[in-house]
């Protein structure tokens, strides 16, 4: 099973306007949509599309924390959730223009609150078996210490066949990289290195080297790179695709990674998947995940190589 945790979770408003968003104007949209969102309830949507379970694990208060309960229990969604003592479930705002150029506005959410994490790691601990995958990803609520998901990391790799997949930044990332997770899905910006492809591919590589099993760096519209224990460092580049929104690409490449431990998928096929992923969902609107067959469609023409 995987088990996908977001401390952080939202309601995703995604708004679609005809020439971009335009700053200090009135901006009138034309389409909208409203989703279940945080990174994590992103990467258990898509494993849906691939028919893969999956257990979303999220923290929750206020009116808005229940509207995402009532969403969730909508789309059929196994879920443990906990609830913080104080605040309200953040909403965050998508505003795409017809050019694909997307503009995030995301909310703060609660504050950060040490019962409630230690009564989800601990629910979670309960239920997680040797050969079971948990996804850790997205900011967590403000104020948060720095070793959070390290310490989460820590938690869950006690039980021993589990494999952790981390996409975080900053401080939360560096610290928790520190306890070799499994998988990790990183961005340039997030390592500190030039978004191209010989910085990633040294990056990769090294971390690697420190004890990751698999390493996908995400490089938006110039490529990504892969690397592993039995799979060198290679680039490719984004798939060619008309991109209705971006937001929600990293997401898919991230349910990529889980998908390809749950299924026991070699290096190269889990690279080839995840660039499928990200561009199908590319295509998509709002958070709202591709389909089985244009994904499988991407897949089967993805090209693993530097061309």
């Amino acid at each position: 099973m995987i088990y996908t945790i977001t401390l952080n979770p939202a309601v995703d408003v995604s708004l679609h306007v005809r020439e971009g968003l335009l700053p200090g104007s009135i901006n009138q949209s034309y389409a909208e949509r409203t989703d279940p969102g945080g990174k994590g309830i992103n990467v258990s949507k898509t494993l849906k599309v691939l028919g893969q379970d999956s257990v979303i694990c999220i923290g929750i208060c206020g009116e808005d924390g229940d509207r995402l309960l009532r969403m969730l229990d909508a789309i059929g969604a196994e879920v443990i959730s906990v609830r913080y003592p104080t605040g309200n479930t953040r909403t965050n705002i998508k505003i795409t223009g017809e050019n694909g150029v997307t503009t995030d506005i995301n909310g703060n959410g609660p504050q950060y609150d040490r019962d409630a994490v230690d009564e989800l790691k601990n629910l979670i601990r309960s239920k997680i078996v040797s050969g079971d995958t948990v996804v850790i990803s997205g900011r967590p609520p403000l104020g948060s210490p720095t070793d959070i998901y390290a310490e989460l990391i820590r938690s869950f790799k006690e039980v021993e066949g589990v494999k952790v997949i981390l996409d975080a930044s900053d401080e939360y990332l560096r610290e928790a990289l520190e306890e070799k997770p499994y998988a990790v899905k990183p961005t340039c910006e997030e390592l500190c290195i030039d978004n191209d492809a010989e910085s990633a591919k040294y990056e990769a590589s090294d971390l690697v080297l420190r004890g990751i099993t698999r390493c996908l760096i995400s490089m938006g519209v110039v490529g990504a790179v892969f690397a592993s224990r039995d799979m060198e460092a290679t680039y490719t580049r984004a798939l060619d695709v008309k991109a209705n929104c971006t937001t929600g690409c990293g997401d898919a490449m991230t349910a990529g990674l889980a998908y390809a431990s749950e299924t026991g998928m070699s290096s190269e096929d889990s690279f080839r998947l995840c660039m499928a992923l990200a561009g199908a969902e590319a295509e998509t609107e709002g958070t709202n995940p591709p389909t089985k067959e244009r994904v499988m469609e991407l897949f089967n023409s993805a090209p693993i190589s530097g061309q």
